[in-house]
């Protein structure tokens, strides 16, 4: 019986598809199965570019890792990108800043919808990054963001998702500019970046998640009054003196707070949340938040789903009990990692 190459018969999409799944070095290795996949490689739209995978018993991996990137950029079809990932680390001081730049240059004059650089040693991005008219989703694990971002360079139209980790800066226009260049902004995530906070004004954003450190600035006011989803892990004071303003089409929320010394007695946390369905409270100064702020609740009628977490045996029901009270329609409630923070006077 003859032999059929059914696999080379497929489509070029079904191909490249089977190329994705591979890794990079992989996919530009199947160019010697045929004819028909010498170029393959050579039209795909998601390029992902990981340093650890060139880690062998060899020196020189960063030396190998860019040479391999330049000579696939410059051999590549002159098609659009869907996706463009750098993942590096933090000890990568052999890949350098201009091969980084020329890299990302490259990924947004052709067009990625999608674009990731992870781990870099990286103070200072390219301006055009932030002035990709296609640029749909940007995720950014590096250090710095560069001049562009500080001097109000942001102009995304399209950017729907963005999530930075581990940004650095003084400049208390960062998160203000960027979120004044991206109009369509759905989705924000901010992971332990110390950056200034004070105010986050977004009217068109869904989804919100912040994690932060001991050095964030306090959180002043967070105005998203179309928020779908609310997810705040943060430690210190940052929500001490914190107001947010209604946010009634809100339906999933997450408040956790470790350490800090409580609220000021004029702030609004919960009840900027009407309608919220399912409402999740953690942190050991979760107590005070629910003292101060059960007494101007609204009914949470929608709300079905309740967690609450690290409240003091001996203080905490009746917190509960007041949260019971405002949540006539609850279906589940779930109590753990109670503790004694409070001591009997006798």
């Amino acid at each position: 019986m003859a032999h059929v190459d059914r696999i080379s018969s497929l489509s070029d999409d079904l191909l490249h598809h089977i190329l994705s799944l591979l890794d990079i070095q992989e996919a530009v290795r199947t160019c010697v199965l045929s004819k028909r996949w010498q170029r393959l490689w050579a039209d795909m739209d998601s390029l992902e570019f990981s340093l650890p995978d060139f880690k062998t018993r060899s020196r020189n991996i960063e030396r190998r890792f860019t040479r391999f990137i330049d000579a696939l950029l410059s051999r590549r079809n002159d098609s659009d990108l869907r996706v463009f990932r750098l993942f590096c680390e933090e000890t990568s001081f052999n890949v350098s800043h201009q091969s980084i730049t020329a890299w990302v240059l490259y990924a947004t004059r052709h067009k990625a919808k999608v674009i990731e650089i992870d781990g870099c040693l990286y103070r200072s991005l390219p301006r055009d990054i932030f002035t990709c008219p296609s640029l749909e989703e940007l995720r950014l694990a590096i250090s710095g963001l560069g001049r562009g971002v500080v001097a109000g360079g942001v102009n995304l139209p399209q950017l729907k998702k963005l999530h930075l980790c581990g940004i650095m800066s003084r400049n208390r226009a960062i998160l203000r500019n960027l979120l004044s260049g991206c109009p369509a902004l759905e989705d924000l995530s901010l992971d332990v970046c110390s950056i200034d906070l004070r105010v986050i004004s977004s009217p068109q954003l869904k989804h919100l998640s912040i994690f932060s450190g001991l050095d964030t600035a306090r959180i002043e006011s967070i105005r998203t009054p179309n928020l779908v989803s609310l997810c705040l892990r943060l430690r210190g004071d940052v929500l001490r003196a914190a107001n947010l303003e209604k946010m009634p089409f809100l339906l999933n929320a997450i408040i956790s707070v470790d350490g800090g010394t409580g609220f000021a007695e004029n702030r609004s946390i919960i009840a900027a949340f009407p309608n919220v369905r399912s409402l999740e409270l953690s942190g050991n100064i979760m107590k005070d938040l629910l003292r101060v702020e059960l007494p101007k609740c609204p009914t949470f009628f929608n709300l079905t789903k309740l967690h609450l977490s690290d409240l003091c045996r001996f203080c905490g029901g009746d917190l509960v009990d007041g949260m019971l009270e405002h949540s006539p329609n609850l279906e589940e409630l779930q109590l753990c990692k109670t503790t004694w923070c409070c001591q009997m006077i006798v």
